[in-house]
């Protein structure tokens, strides 16, 4: 076999498992996780701080969720309310990203060559196969050290 036709036959190898992947899935995936994350990153950060504050004389006390947003807009602003948005907004997009990414794949491969549509357990499987495999390259690729890679 020449290198030539190695190549043709590893090319339409690839092209065989990715003929399943669509990139919007993975776009549209980015996008809801990042927005969601800016929307919400405020209340999230209140209920660190009340976990934080929770019996601690030194931290400042809050009355409640609007006592907590208040006091921090006052103190530190519109940046306050922010604080530690990156690494969030850079851990959901990419988690959401993978997940709709695999989910939409797994689908169109379950469904290539039928004609109807898929049970809803198997909608299910395909959401925790899809699940398993983002978790999957989400954590080996933030800590490859605990998985011994």
């Amino acid at each position: 076999m020449t290198g030539q036709g190695h190549s043709a036959s590893g090319s339409s190898g690839w092209s065989t498992v990715f003929r399943h992947v669509r990139y919007e899935n993975l776009v549209a995936g980015v996008s809801g996780g990042v927005l969601s994350n800016l929307a919400l990153h405020p209340l999230d950060l209140v209920k660190i701080r009340f976990a934080v504050s929770d019996g601690l004389e030194l931290r400042p006390k809050y009355n409640g969720i609007l006592h907590c947003l208040t006091t921090i807009w006052k103190l530190d602003g519109l940046r306050g309310l922010y604080q530690g948005v990156t690494p969030n907004v850079w851990g959901a997009g990419l988690s959401w990203g993978l997940y709709f990414f695999f989910y939409n794949a797994i689908k169109s491969y379950k469904t290539e060559g039928r004609a109807e549509r898929l049970e809803a357990t198997e909608y299910l499987v395909s959401a925790a196969e899809a699940g398993i495999c983002s978790w999957a390259v989400w954590n080996i690729t933030r800590c490859p050290s605990v998985y011994g890679i």
